[in-house]
């Protein structure tokens, strides 16, 4: 397999595995330790912190999960990817100050990913529509009623 195909199949890993799944083995084989998580709001440092936020927002988010519809929701080089994908949850506990609301949730957004020398994933920057989940989930108060 080459380099391309292995980041491929680790950014797919990386959403279905890991975030999907939350499963560590796999998390291990395929993030660096010191692997960067940054979001518009947020930079986590490091596997270990990433791991954290997938497990609590697994607990806060019931059968959180990431996909991607084709294979062409994906590219990569050598040393760098990125993915397109959706997220479909059901929202059953507090998150960003914001109570369950226990309804159904589903956003979409992109990963780019930075793979180092030994093929792990070193940086994930995401980009998704979090002002349409706070929406969804009653996070965003109405300003004007016409």
């Amino acid at each position: 397999m080459t380099r391309i195909e292995q980041n491929r199949v680790a950014i797919r890993q990386f959403l279905e595995d890991v975030w999907s799944k939350g499963n560590v083995e796999i998390a291990e084989r395929i993030i660096d330790p010191n692997f960067q998580f940054i979001l518009a709001f947020a930079h986590l440092d490091g596997r270990a912190a990433f791991m954290g936020l997938v497990e609590r927002n697994r607990s806060i988010f019931e059968n959180l999960t990431y996909s991607v519809e084709s294979e062409e929701d994906i590219v990569a080089d050598e040393k760098n990817g990125a993915a397109f994908w959706a997220m479909k949850s059901k929202h059953i506990g507090t998150w960003r100050n914001v109570p369950a609301s226990y309804k159904d949730v589903a956003i979409n957004g992109m990963t780019l990913f930075r793979f180092n020398e030994e093929g792990k994933i070193y940086e994930a920057k995401v980009q998704n529509d979090v002002m349409s989940l706070m929406n969804q989930i009653g996070g965003i108060k109405k300003l004007y009623d016409f």
